[in-house]
C-alpha cells in the first residue's frame, strides 16, 4: 500500500465530511461523470463511500434523463461532478439547479482540471472559488513536484501544505505529501465559509505549459488553492479540487517521492 494511498485515506474523512453527517438515511449520492470508465479508475476512492454506507448512482453528466428532483421532491441527498469537460448537462439538470440543490442544504463534490468547461467554471465560482480564465493553465511548480520517468515538465506536484485544523483532517498527522495534477484556483480571503484545505507550495505558479511565459502568472505560490471546502450558511458542504487525478486509483496507490528528498 503506497505512502499517499495512506494519505489520502487520511484526507477521506475531509472528503466525507462533505456529506452531511446529522442524519444516517442522509446517503443517496448521484455520481454524474464524463465517462463511465471512472467507475473503475477511481474505484478506490468509490468504494470508500460504498464502505461508509453511501448508497452511489452512476450516471452520464450528459444524460437525457437526468434529475435531481421528482415531484418537487429530491431524490438524492448528495451529488458528485466527476465530469469536467461537460459543455451541457442532460435532462432537467443545469448549472441553476446544481446551485439550487446546494442552496437546499445539499452537498457537492466537483473535481475539475485544466480542461474544466464554462458550466463546471461557474458552478464553481458561484460557491466561492475562480479558477484562471485560461482554459490550459495548470499548475507548476519547479520546486515542489514529484519525482517522475514519465513527466519532466512539473506539472505533477507532491503537495504537503495542508490547513491546520484538527476539525477539518482530524487529529492524526499525514506524512506523505499529496499527488496532484490540474488547475489551481483562487480563494476570496473576505469570504469566510471558504476554506483552502490543500495549497501550493510558494515555488508554484499556474501557467501553460506549452507556451512560453511573457508576463507574470496570473496566480502564485500559496494563494494558489488546489482543494478548497466551503461550509454555507445553511450546512450545505461543498468541496472543489482542481484535479480528477486526485480521486484516482493511480494517484491513491502512487508512492510520492518529492524533489530534493530521498523518502518514497
Amino acid at each position: 500500500m503506497g505512502a499517499l494511498f495512506l494519505a489520502v485515506i487520511a484526507v477521506l474523512p475531509l472528503i466525507c465530511s462533505c456529506f452531511s453527517a446529522d442524519s444516517p438515511t442522509d446517503r443517496r449520492v448521484l455520481v454524474l461523470v464524463d465517462d463511465l470508465a471512472l467507475r473503475s479508475s477511481h474505484s478506490l476512492f468509490f468504494n470508500s463511500l460504498q464502505s461508509r454506507g453511501f448508497d452511489l448512482d452512476f450516471k452520464l453528466a450528459d444524460d437525457p434523463k437526468l434529475s435531481l428532483q421528482r415531484y418537487g421532491q429530491y431524490l438524492y441527498d448528495a451529488l458528485i461532478l466527476f465530469a469536467p469537460s461537460t459543455q451541457r448537462f442532460g435532462g432537467s439538470l443545469d448549472q441553476n439547479a446544481v446551485l439550487e440543490f446546494v442552496d437546499s442544504g445539499r452537498d457537492l463534490i466537483l473535481a475539475a482540471d485544466s480542461s474544466a468547461s464554462d458550466v463546471i467554471r461557474g458552478i464553481a465560482t458561484e460557491c466561492g472559488v475562480d479558477f484562471d480564465e485560461d482554459p490550459e493553465a495548470v499548475v507548476i511548480d519547479h520546486t515542489s513536484y514529484a519525482v517522475s520517468e514519465t513527466e519532466g515538465d512539473h506539472t505533477l506536484i507532491a503537495s504537503d501544505d495542508l490547513i491546520h485544523s484538527d476539525v477539518i483532517l482530524g487529529d492524526e498527522k499525514i506524512e506523505a505529501p499529496i499527488l496532484f495534477r490540474g488547475t489551481g484556483h483562487s480563494v476570496n480571503p473576505a469570504n469566510s465559509l471558504v476554506l483552502k484545505v490543500l495549497s501550493a507550495s510558494p515555488s508554484a505558479y499556474l501557467a501553460n505549459p506549452k507556451i512560453k511565459l511573457s508576463s507574470p502568472p496570473s496566480l502564485t505560490g500559496s494563494a494558489i488553492s488546489l482543494v478548497s471546502i466551503m461550509q454555507a450558511r445553511n450546512n450545505a458542504r461543498v468541496l472543489i479540487s482542481g484535479s480528477l487525478d486526485l480521486f484516482s486509483n493511480r494517484f491513491l496507490k502512487s508512492g510520492v517521492q518529492k524533489a530534493g528528498s530521498k523518502i518514497k
